[in-house]
């Protein structure tokens, strides 16, 4: 499992440019990354599918952080890292995160191209981690079938749970049980992270629902404009609401944080998004202005 035989093989065909061109296709596994991408589906496409691709995607993500420390493999040694990367090594989160994110895609495009372009975006994401020395072929492998599994269990349980099924006030109890259950199991590394994140997905899903109901159809200015404010405002939030992180014991600072942060993308930027005039609301009729 920590066999760096292939690794060295591998990157007996580096070269400046090749190793540019990894780091450009590894980065397109950052979250930074899938933090704009996926609001870009419930703020402009289809908000439905987006808050079932927040919520699967984010899952993904803290199962590979559980993961990752049940079985705290080190990743490769310094000598062979062709960039800056810390923590455990199996299974591959970008390996795991390109297969969730990508897969979920071409599953609901349903299209041939979609799938083929899914396996080479996949297969890029994964070799880049290899080439560049931060994973083992084994910690690829690993995350590819924890993405495939999930995306499996997703299509069979994905049209069984909404809002729509459930009363208000037992889908926010539900999904604050949910999310405590997820922190207590595994209250380290990612773990707090996507709780929490979770947790703001699913009560500001069911909150907008009840008092917003945003229709993501707009003119091209409009959409423009939602997606500055609304990814402007994830990413200043993502940094001012750090502090929050000292004010709680522990790891519930993070918790609480990325409650925030999630809450903010389902329900506050529609909610302002409305307000501003840049998308139509079935519950708040009154808009206080109308932008391009």
């Amino acid at each position: 499992m920590t066999d760096t035989s292939f690794i060295l093989w591998v990157q007996q065909f580096a070269q400046p440019w090749l190793t540019n061109f990894f780091l450009a296709v590894t980065a397109l596994g950052a979250m930074e990354y899938y933090m704009v991408a996926i609001p870009i589906v419930y703020w402009l496409i289809d908000k439905h599918l987006g808050f079932r691709f927040a919520v699967f995607f984010t899952f993904s993500a803290y199962a590979n952080s559980g993961l990752k420390y049940l079985f705290a493999v080190p990743r490769p040694p310094y000598e062979v890292r062709l960039t800056v990367q810390e923590g455990y090594s199996f299974p591959s989160g970008h390996a795991q995160g390109s297969t969730a994110f990508w897969g979920f895609l071409a599953l609901h495009l349903r299209q041939r191209w979609a799938w083929a372009g899914a396996a080479v975006l996949i297969a890029l994401i994964s070799f880049s981690r290899i080439y560049l020395g931060v994973h083992y072929p084994l910690d690829i492998l690993g995350g590819i079938a924890m993405g495939a599994l999930l995306l499996g269990g997703y299509q069979l349980l994905h049209t069984r749970v909404s809002p729509d099924k459930v009363p208000l006030k037992g889908w926010l109890w539900t999904s604050i049980g949910i999310a405590l259950a997820l922190y207590l199991f595994h209250p380290h590394g990612d773990g707090p992270v996507t709780a929490g994140f979770i947790l703001g997905a699913l009560l500001g899903y069911a909150l907008e629902m009840h008092t917003v109901d945003f229709s993501p159809k707009g003119r091209v200015g409009q959409n423009i404009l939602r997606l500055l404010l609304g990814i402007g405002t994830l990413f200043v939030l993502r940094i001012s609401l750090k502090p929050l992180t000292n004010l709680f014991p522990g790891t519930t600072g993070d918790l609480a944080r990325y409650t925030l942060l999630g809450l903010w993308a389902s329900l506050g930027a529609p909610w302002l998004f409305v307000r501003l005039g840049l998308a139509q609301s079935s519950k708040l009729k009154k808009q206080t202005t109308s932008l391009p």
